[in-house]
């Protein structure tokens, strides 16, 4: 059995044999299709402009392929949406095998605060701690939802302690927070009163993430206001009987402050776990730099996290489309595949991302066109209902954050278009780069086949003129955002700009030299400056 999954409780524990023979059957499935039809391996490759070698590594087991090749393998030899389904299980397959071996780390690292994390009770319920800003399902909002509990029940103690769930998710694993809750006033300030016993506690060097917290009870509220413990450390004040605690109210615990601690706790944790091992795979993943195609599969991330393969993905992609940009003679359109809050977080604190970002920008402003640069997303109805709101404020931060380079955004709602890779876009060239809900770690390309840049110039244009978020200026389109997105976004707007003020390492630094706030901070800055 895979020693990742030591420690799984249940019985349906998956090993790595079971994914790769459910990869060869997909494999043998495809290829009984092609040639019931008569057909030869170039010509699927031709017709769903893949490469042979591409249809031959998928029918052989070796290769998956995204969900785009099998949708039009499905189509081209009359599977009747086989192909399609089969493909579907598989991954639900590959995800259960991830979320183990996630699990497993976890437990195996944490222990019993592992299990605690991991083990809660399904379908528990959230509480609002905001009124207009509260959160309302697991991801994100659960992050919050056990210091939300207290609200209302009296301190039996100095201190009340608790463990606190940041909930996994499509990508995320899980992690958990531990938060230590003292009674505080507020009299326009939020000052907590620490016993003198808990004020030499290890803040400083916790072996996990801690909230040090203030509860305030006046007459018409009771919130939650909170400080990283390491923060917290420096801020003490000694007043002889009692220790107090200056607590910004900036850093209130609602949607958008549990939002960026739920993103930075899944995130630090993954990375933090696999940090030699990730060194180690992007010295691996550097030999395939010097290709303009390639399609890397799990396997070369196999000892890692989920979150670890999403780095090494965009970290890959971010270099290919640096090393490939003298290329284009025009300004581009970029294609972006986040659809959610969870994937949109990497914008926001990847450092790599933020460096691209800065890159990219310089790079456009400095071109000859005049036009600007244009990102679009997908973000289909179903994927705003089904996020909490703290996931729908890391979405439209994450946009915020392209605006603020001087990047116009457009969003479509339309579902289809979810199925395009992602892309740096001219009229003649497009350098294709996926990393996020693909096959493999990425699969980066640049084609200037007619038929392709036509589908894609296609799509750019239909998701331009059909924006759901169109308008003249930054300040609208954030608006429009907000509205899609069903955001207070006057309630936002005051919000971002005090956490803006504040900067957000107070509540949330990362631990992780790959972790950064600055972009994050940037987003809100941005946001709490518009009209």
């Amino acid at each position: 059995m895979d020693g990742a999954n030591h420690g799984r409780k249940d019985s349906a524990t998956l090993e790595r044999r079971h994914l790769q023979d459910a990869k060869r059957a997909l494999g043998r499935k495809l290829r009984e299709l092609r040639t019931a039809r008569g057909l030869v391996q170039k010509d699927v490759a031709r017709r769903v402009f893949s490469t042979r070698s591409t249809v031959a590594n998928v029918e052989a087991g070796r290769q998956v392929a995204d969900r785009v090749f099998w949708q039009q393998c499905d189509t081209i030899l009359n599977g009747g949406g086989g192909l399609l389904d089969a493909y579907d299980a598989y991954r639900r397959l590959e995800m259960q095998y991830q979320t183990q071996r996630s699990e497993a780390a976890l437990r195996d690292r944490w222990g019993a605060a592992a299990e605690a994390a991991l083990d809660r009770p399904p379908g528990s319920s959230t509480l609002s701690v905001h009124p207009r800003l509260a959160p309302v399902g697991q991801a994100g909002g659960d992050l919050i939802s056990m210091i939300a509990a207290t609200i209302g029940e009296p301190f039996q103690a100095a201190r009340a302690d608790h463990t606190i769930p940041a909930p996994g998710g499509r990508h995320f694993p899980g992690a958990s927070v531990e938060a230590e809750i003292y009674p505080a006033i507020d009299d326009g300030r939020i000052v907590a009163t620490i016993p003198r016993t808990d004020a030499g506690r290890q803040w400083r060097h916790p072996l996990q993430r801690r909230i040090v917290a203030g509860r305030a009870v006046t007459s018409t509220s009771d919130g939650l206001f909170g400080l990283d413990s390491r923060h917290a450390c420096q801020r003490l004040v000694d007043t002889g009987d009692d220790v107090r605690l200056l607590v910004p109210r900036a850093y209130q615990l609602d949607a958008i402050t549990a939002a960026v601690l739920w993103a930075v706790a899944n995130l630090d944790q993954s990375l933090l776990l696999d940090d030699a091992r990730l060194d180690t795979t992007r010295t691996a993943a550097a030999e395939y730099s010097s290709l303009a195609r390639s399609a890397v599969s799990a396997d070369i991330g196999d000892d890692l996290d989920t979150v670890s393969r999403m780095w090494l993905g965009s970290a890959f992609c971010a270099d290919h489309i640096s090393r490939q940009w003298d290329r284009l003679t025009e300004t581009p359109t970029f294609w972006t595949r986040e659809q959610t809050g969870e994937e949109a977080s990497t914008w926001l604190l990847f450092r790599h991302k933020l460096r691209y970002l800065q890159a990219t920008a310089k790079r456009s402003a400095t071109s000859s066109s005049s036009q600007r640069s244009t990102r679009m997303f997908c973000v289909p109805r179903s994927a705003v209902e089904t996020s909490t709101e703290s996931e729908r404020i890391l979405l439209l931060l994450a946009i915020a954050l392209m605006e603020s380079f001087g990047i116009d955004t457009a969003v479509t709602d339309e579902p289809e278009y979810g199925t395009l890779p992602g892309l740096v876009l001219t009229p003649q060239r497009a350098i294709v780069a996926t990393w996020l809900r693909a096959d493999g770690v990425w699969h980066v390309d640049v084609t200037d086949q007619r038929a392709a840049i036509a589908e894609y110039r296609d799509a750019a244009a239909h998701v331009q003129a059909h924006s759901v978020i169109a308008g003249d200026t930054t300040g609208s389109r954030m608006q429009a955002l907000a509205d899609y997105l069903n955001l207070d976004w006057t309630r936002l707007r005051h919000r971002c700009a005090e956490l803006g003020d504040h900067g957000l390492a107070g509540i949330a630094e990362p631990r992780s030299r790959l972790l950064c706030l600055d972009g994050i901070d940037r987003a809100c800055r941005f946001v709490g400056s518009l009209p």
